[in-house]
């Protein structure tokens, strides 16, 4: 206290605890700037706000929670996967059965219920690998597995938010072909032409792939009416501008599958896993997983399950 005894009044200085913020290291990993993922979280909240603005009823969601609390943009679930090998191996000849039969697959997993759509934005989503392992996901979950399995192939695939007859509120596959569009919907395994007046889907709300979220502007929103170009941007509104789109942004998605084989020799393995191309990664920095299990048959016929994993750490 440096005031004199003639002042009227003293000021006092002192620093109070007020509390603390803990950011797990994991999280900082999975990162690369963590204060570039701030703004582009908050320009996601804005984004969202203001497409609500617009049309109150219609569905939109921008950023969500994984199964550790960590915040991510909708886009970055989005990655092309392999299916199970077993699905490729029925119709070597025929894709369009193959691709049926990856739907029909994708339906057989028992769905969680979701919660209601007013808490959008803090919903919880596992990744596809998790969805798989534990037999479970909700209508988006669903959705984005599809959706990645039809990458794999080299589709032109979003995931789409509406709202259905038959359902409420959905998440369908909408794959553009060459003079068409096709609406999947996950929980049936069932496809769409975009003109079938036999289609459940009410209403197209909103569409995201691995690059952006576009929401629907269009005046009316059913299947039938919607133009499905979004590079027009007055029809739909997007929520990265053109320049931010081409910026690598790192799925959370884990790469990797298994082979199964039968056992003649150790070469004719280690020439199967080499097919994968797996090993072939552009960062120096990749990390991989390896496990071998040997089922026993009769006779000494063996079963060989390998398992491969690729994990590339962004600096």
């Amino acid at each position: 206290d440096h005031c004199l005894k003639s002042c009227s009044a003293h000021s006092y200085i002192r620093k109070n605890w007020l509390g603390s913020i803990v950011f797990p290291f994991s999280a900082l990993l999975q990162q690369s700037e963590f204060l570039d993922q701030t703004e582009v979280l908050q320009r996601a909240q804005i984004f969202k706000k203001n497409c609500k603005a617009m049309f109150p009823n219609r569905r939109i969601i921008t950023t969500v929670f994984n199964d550790e609390g960590i915040q991510f943009l909708v886009t970055r679930y989005i990655k092309a996967l392999n299916p199970p090998q077993q699905l490729l191996d029925i119709f070597l000849h025929n894709s369009n059965a193959t691709f049926d039969l990856i739907a029909r697959f994708v339906s057989l997993i028992p769905f969680m219920p979701n919660t209601p759509d007013e808490n959008d934005g803090s919903d919880i989503w596992m990744t596809s690998e998790r969805c798989i392992s534990l037999a479970i996901g909700n209508k988006e979950e669903h959705a984005i597995l599809l959706c990645n399995f039809f990458l794999y192939f080299g589709k032109q695939a979003l995931v789409l938010l509406g709202t259905s007859v038959l359902e409420g509120h959905v998440a369908f596959v909408v794959t553009q072909e060459t003079n068409e569009y096709l609406l999947w919907n996950p929980s049936t395994g069932q496809c769409y032409k975009q003109f079938d007046p036999f289609c459940p889907l009410k209403s197209v709300d909103c569409l995201f792939d691995d690059k952006n979220v576009w929401f629907n502007t269009q005046q009316n929103n059913t299947p039938m009416a919607v133009f499905f170009d979004y590079s027009k941007e007055s029809f739909w509104k997007q929520l990265l501008p053109k320049n931010v789109q081409g910026t690598k942004v790192q799925s959370i998605q884990v790469t990797g599958f298994p082979i199964q084989m039968p056992y003649t020799d150790v070469q004719s393995i280690i020439d199967a896993v080499y097919q994968t191309g797996i090993h072939s990664a552009e960062f120096p920095q990749t990390e991989f997983a390896l496990a071998v299990y040997i089922h026993p048959y009769p006779n000494n016929i063996l079963s060989v399950w390998v398992y491969l994993a690729s994990l590339v750490p962004h600096q």
